[in-house]
């Protein structure tokens, strides 16, 4: 199809399709807080508000009321005669001591109970899968700090999607919301109308858009195959986040360092180079420019920070051998500043010579709030530039006559 066929075609199916999203528009008009502050399908925040109302000792006047439903209702689906602990057990037993950790050993939830020897791992995937062994090593973490519990491993999603491993145990987000509707209606007066409140928000986000049966989740379906060509258009164009990243990085780049001019050499989605223009030597020698030899780079979920966001120094493959070694020799004789560099061989691809810690990290995309990612990449890009940028740049400001006239 042309591209005026086609933009023809969107405008007429634009027509319709804006009926069906006011229907949509409509069943999401109910103000929600957890919506509100940015709370969808970020694994980090909703492990943390499970967290919270796992937790006996928070301020949600529950107890271990919510701890108590969630376990026994996994154990209830789950139960095996062979299984040291079932439900009926946990109606019992007093959980009030129970710790709620996140991220202790890396693991989303862990619960631990002293008087009760019995620890319980929580694995939450919203969007992503499992990496390889993870469920296996958290077994293991367990076995070894745990050796005297009983242990209960969950993997929660939206689906009830199997775990590689046999011994964790399936539970889907429908059945939290199930739990949480229960104790809304049957423990209302306890609650308060704070916590009330928040626990129905989180219901009602759940069902909008974690659970896969939800009227949201149908009508959403439903516009989609009706409207396909339209929002596959859409979709094609729309902003990604390590995109925006990009994009908010060379914004910094162009405002430029006081009087010293910087200048982007290269951008390419997930990387952007830069240099500074007065790293160049006189007119007489203006073919041995040093811009041409080495070079800055924030990587955005690229190499050497696959998972986050840093910046790097590299060497250029091309270019004068000798200039080359020139820079590498030199940034070896000062490790401090050029950070990484020791354990460095120049080679014939792009060598780095500097590496700084990392800006961000996988957590910071999966929460993907882009304001407080661009606070984290202000504060270091500022820090930065009156720290390694100065060392490093007086070092090779100083140093390029030498640099060039090796050769």
């Amino acid at each position: 199809m042309s591209s005026d066929k086609q933009r023809e075609s969107f405008i007429v199916d634009n027509e319709d399709l804006n009926e069906d999203l006011q229907e949509l528009k409509a069943k999401l008009a109910e103000f929600n807080i957890f919506e509100a502050i940015g709370v969808v399908r970020q694994e980090i925040r909703h492990s943390n508000f499970l967290a919270f109302l796992l937790d006996p000792s928070q301020n949600h006047r529950l107890d271990d009321i919510f701890l108590k439903q969630f376990l026994k209702q996994v154990l209830l689906e789950t139960d095996n005669p062979t299984d040291p602990i079932n439900h009926a057990d946990i109606d019992i037993t007093d959980l009030r001591d129970a710790e709620v950790s996140r991220e202790k050993h890396y693991i989303d939830i862990l619960i631990h109970s002293r008087q009760n020897k019995l620890v319980c791992v929580i694995e939450n995937k919203i969007h992503s899968g499992e990496r390889p062994n993870q469920l296996k090593k958290y077994e293991e973490t367990i076995n070894r700090h745990y050796k005297d519990c009983q242990a209960i491993f969950i993997y929660l999603n939206p689906e009830g999607s199997p775990p590689s491993e046999t011994n964790w145990r399936i539970y889907d987000y429908y059945k939290v919301v199930e739990i949480i509707d229960s104790i809304c209606i049957n423990d209302k007066s306890t609650l308060g109308a704070d916590i009330y409140t928040l626990m129905t928000h989180y219901s009602t986000l759940i069902r909008r858009h974690i659970v896969s049966d939800s009227e949201i989740a149908e009508l959403c379906r439903k516009i989609y195959f009706k409207h396909k060509q339209a929002l596959d258009l859409i979709i094609e164009h729309r902003p990604d986040l390590q995109s925006q990243i990009d994009e908010n990085i060379r914004e910094l780049l162009y405002q430029g360092i006081d009087s010293r001019e910087i200048f982007i050499t290269y951008k390419a989605k997930g990387h952007t180079d830069f240099c500074l223009k007065h790293w160049k030597t006189s007119e007489s020698k203006d073919k041995k420019l040093l811009k041409y030899s080495i070079y800055f780079k924030f990587a955005n979920q690229e190499k050497p920070f696959s998972d986050g966001l840093g910046i790097i120094m590299q060497i250029r493959p091309n270019g004068n051998q000798k200039i080359r070694e020139a820079i590498f020799n030199l940034a070896k004789e000062n490790p401090k500043i050029f950070k990484g560099a020791k354990k460095t061989k120049l080679t014939p691809e792009h060598t780095t010579i500097y590496k700084s810690k990392a800006i961000l990290t996988k957590t910071d995309y999966e929460d993907g709030d882009i304001k407080e990612i661009m606070k984290k990449i202000q504060y270091f890009w500022e820090d930065f530039l009156k720290d390694d940028f100065v060392d490093i740049d007086q070092i090779i400001s100083t140093n390029i006559e030498m640099i060039l006239n090796d050769n």
